[in-house]
């Protein structure tokens, strides 16, 4: 292919010399060609079947479409890695003001009151309670002295002391409220215990017959979150009296008579 492509050039190169004797006058050149800068003139002895050839030949096949294509692919992708991470980095850079921390983080469903105190007695027993609350994009059924992992939250330290606003049910032995969709009156209390990282999760890309692989890596960011308090709920106590509960165990016999 290769091989015919360089004689239909060369076979196009020597009819341009062939028509070159048979030049037409300069006046006809010049109303075919473009109009060239009246400050620069050019000799008549310069004209050549260069001149006449100038316009480059570009020849396409399957091959050079497939290169384009995945050089064009290429180039988004780098485009789109590089405004995230300009992005991430615009955001990490940023200085926001109080009121945009508190905007902000009220979206996502949670208030940072202020580190905790070593006179704070935030963690309770456990109670028969449980609450539905919404933390960005993700829901968790939590109950006190439970620990969660979150996405990465803003303007928070560990040891800070939060208070989840997006409660969507509360629930207890006696009864059950649901929101529509959120409670006002209900809150979920919360102390950061650390930011981690979560496994690794390879992102692996493929095209076949593109010669076209990519592999990435990717670690989430984390919060780690102690639930200490669910208010918004009648609760009820446990009372044991100093004796271990035990499960109702069905007496057999009463089991084999009624069937």
């Amino acid at each position: 292919m290769a091989h015919r492509r360089c004689l239909l050039s060369l076979a196009r190169h020597a009819t341009a010399i062939i028509s070159q004797k048979k030049m037409p006058p300069l006046s006809a050149v010049e109303v075919l060609t473009r109009k060239s800068n009246p400050a620069i003139t050019i000799p008549n002895s310069e004209l050549s079947w260069f001149s006449l050839w100038s316009h480059s030949r570009h020849f396409s096949s399957s091959k050079s479409e497939d290169s384009e294509t995945e050089v064009e692919v290429e180039m988004e992708e780098a485009s789109d890695v590089e405004a995230e991470h300009d992005n991430a980095a615009s955001d990490l850079g940023r200085d926001y003001s109080p009121v945009e921390k508190e905007a902000e983080a009220a979206a996502i469903g949670y208030k940072v009151l202020g580190p905790l105190q070593r006179s704070d007695r935030v963690f309770k027993d456990y109670e028969p309670v449980f609450a539905v609350v919404q933390i960005g994009s993700h829901q968790f059924k939590v109950s006190n002295g439970d620990s969660i992992f979150t996405e990465r939250l803003k303007f928070c330290e560990v040891n800070d002391k939060l208070i989840l606003n997006k409660v969507l049910l509360l629930g207890s032995p006696t009864q059950t409220i649901i929101g529509r969709p959120i409670l006002p009156d209900a809150a979920v209390h919360a102390v950061v215990e650390e930011h981690a990282l979560d496994a690794k999760v390879i992102i692996f890309k493929k095209k076949r017959r593109k010669n076209y692989r990519r592999t990435k890596g990717h670690r989430q960011e984390l919060t780690k979150l102690r639930i200490t308090d669910i208010q918004g709920i009648e609760k009820q106590e446990i009372k044991t009296d100093g004796k271990p509960l035990k499960a109702a165990v069905k007496n057999p016999e009463k089991i084999a008579a009624a069937v």
